[in-house]
């Protein structure tokens, strides 16, 4: 039946696919998003690849959503349930998929129509791939870009990434295989807020490769009244999540030796939100919390600089120096090695921005960023890759 569908909404397309390609599931959770949820509807069904189908769990929604979804009778599934959160919602939308893919779309978000097409396949002939992502880029209400493109770029076995948070994707970055979430299991609705990097983690903990595409085939809208923005809520399922990682009994000792870490660069992480917030006091916590953890990560100086200049780039960057300077204004006394660091962290910050313009292909926007990052991290003149991308800048 579902075939039959697909030939009569896309005959052409259908007729050049072959029939092996995989079905993907594009499961929409949504809860009061009647402003977005067409928008992600529409993304959804506008992709290039054929076999689609769109399965949107109405989360009981108490706006225009379900009239708002009723134009799409006959084009998607539509599930109505009591509210009973973002993880149950994904989870719901999963039992009533018939895909051997999965991609996980938030009602506010959408995907551009080659999504599909150029994720799914990474897949053929590679078993060991359990999921593939992309870069992404952030985009506001409106759904105008407000960031650079993020390229997080990690692939193969990454699980030791994802403790140290060296990387991130939302989840409608993610393509997933069936046979992962068979295998390790669904949304744990306990840790909602962080329900997509516990999934994620138990992928990778069961030995599943990550693959990535290189584009920016996800937009992540930035909502003022969205549940990331929680950041207490969200630290709280964070901390959840690690505890019953750790409580794993049968983890290796190479893994069980990043729990201090794994836990003091999720406080540095949420201090750093909390700073961004003007939580003041929420902030100080986390960060003495993240020295008395990991005392090494603490006095590493360059990890810190990284830290800072990463935080303030992917999510501040029209307020990075305000951000920068709320940290180092209200230091703990415990954050000793922090304290030397002021100047560097903002010449860091340049250096970092300086890279994600090159790489977003801004040339023009790399100059501003040479003389501060040279004022703040002088030692960044002897990095080739910097020298090589000001030079550029200033031909273009």
């Amino acid at each position: 039946m579902f075939r039959r569908l697909v030939r009569q909404l896309n005959p052409v397309a259908y007729s050049s696919i072959p029939m092996t390609q995989p079905c993907v599931s594009i499961v929409i959770p949504t809860y009061n998003h009647d402003r977005f949820v067409c928008d992600a509807i529409d993304s959804a069904l506008a992709q290039t690849y054929p076999e689609v189908e769109v399965v949107v769990v109405d989360d009981g929604s108490t706006d225009h959503t379900r009239d708002r979804v009723t134009q799409y009778a006959g084009r998607i599934i539509y599930i109505y349930q009591e509210n009973k959160g973002l993880s149950e919602a994904r989870n719901a939308g999963v039992r009533a998929a018939h895909g051997e893919l999965f991609l996980f779309l938030d009602a506010d978000d959408r995907i551009p129509a080659s999504k599909l097409a150029l994720q799914v396949p990474l897949f053929e002939n590679r078993p060991e791939l359990g999921l593939v992502y992309s870069g992404f880029q952030y985009v506001d209400e409106s759904g105008i870009q407000v960031l650079g493109v993020v390229r997080p770029n990690k692939q193969g076995q990454v699980l030791r990434d994802l403790l140290r948070r060296t990387f991130f994707f939302p989840p409608g970055a993610a393509v997933v295989r069936r046979e992962c979430l068979n295998q390790v299991g669904l949304f744990d609705p306990v840790c909602s807020s962080a329900a997509d990097t516990d999934l994620w983690i138990r992928i990778a903990r069961a030995g599943y490769a990550f693959g990535y595409v290189d584009e920016p085939l996800f937009q992540y809208r930035v909502v003022k009244d969205s549940m990331s923005r929680d950041h207490r809520k969200q630290a709280r399922h964070e901390l959840i999540r690690l505890e019953k990682f750790f409580s794993d009994t049968e983890l290796p000792d190479d893994i069980k030796k990043l729990q201090p870490e794994a836990y003091s660069v999720l406080h540095y992480e949420f201090a750093a939100k909390h700073f961004s917030a003007g939580q003041i006091e929420l902030a100080q916590g986390h960060l003495q919390q993240a020295i008395a953890l990991c005392p090494a990560l603490a006095s590493d100086k360059e990890w810190l600089l990284e830290w800072i200049a990463g935080f303030a780039l992917e999510r501040y960057p029209d307020t990075a120096h305000q951000i920068i300077d709320s940290i180092f204004d209200n230091l703990p006394p415990e954050a000793n090695t922090l304290r030397t660091l002021r100047r560097r962290a903002f010449g860091r910050y340049h250096v970092a921005a300086a890279f994600s313009e090159h790489q977003n292909r801004h040339l023009k926007n790399v100059r501003r960023h040479i003389l501060p990052a040279l004022l703040g991290d002088p030692g960044i003149i002897q990095n080739r890759g910097f020298i090589s991308i000001a030079i550029k800048s200033l031909l273009a």
